[in-house]
């Protein structure tokens, strides 16, 4: 019993290509219809594959520049790849595989077109708001006894206090009669002429009211 039940097992494992190509279906599954699918869905992503990248923004010490880093990662061959800041082309430095870098000096909308081989593009966009263009802002100011006192505030680098100063209409400079870095609040004499203060931020943004 055992030696005829050891020949059975024998005989069930021993199942050739031959055989299992007789199995009525396995013919067509394997010469017609794997391959079938194997095919179209190869060629369904040729067509249909779309560029791929990422962009990183980096951060900015000085609010003046920033880095950004643009990489691209699909692996279909591109046939247009144009990077622009306000329709204006980007300056780009190759710094590895697919790998490219440029200076950002402004804000503004970073725009991205990239199209493969098989005309399937994409657009991308990116906000570029981390840096200080504008000049800081007149909060509040009056004039009392002769007295001319305002607040300044900027809202990224910061109002520079120790550049704040006056100019008269005929070219005398004038200091602060105080300055309050807790409060933002300046002070200047208004005399009979008219004074126009000079109020810059660390970026070198500049502000010049007129009293």
């Amino acid at each position: 019993a055992d030696s005829m039940t050891q020949h059975t097992y024998r005989r069930r494992s021993s199942f050739s290509l031959e055989q299992l190509l007789q199995i009525p279906g396995i013919r067509l599954l394997l010469f017609y219809i794997l391959p079938f699918l194997v095919i179209n869905g190869l060629i369904f992503f040729l067509v249909t594959a779309k560029p791929k990248y990422e962009l990183t923004v980096g951060e900015t010490h000085d609010y003046q520049t920033t880095d950004i880093t643009f990489s691209i990662t699909s692996h279909m061959p591109l046939k247009t790849v144009t990077i622009t800041m306000d329709s204006q082309p980007l300056d780009l430095v190759k710094t590895g595989n697919k790998t490219y870098q440029a200076t950002i000096s402004k804000n503004g909308i970073l725009e991205i077109y990239m199209e493969n081989f098989n005309g399937m593009a994409i657009y991308g966009y990116e906000m570029i708001d981390i840096l200080d263009n504008e000049s800081p802002d007149l909060t509040s100011y009056q004039v009392e006894n002769g007295v001319l006192t305002f607040t300044v505030s900027d809202s990224q680098s910061g109002v520079d206090f120790d550049s704040i100063h006056g100019t008269t209409d005929s070219g005398q400079t004038v200091e602060p009669l105080s300055v309050d870095r807790s409060s933002s609040t300046v002070q200047f004499q208004l005399g009979s002429q008219g004074l126009t203060v000079s109020i810059k931020d660390m970026s070198g943004n500049e502000y010049l009211p007129h009293f």
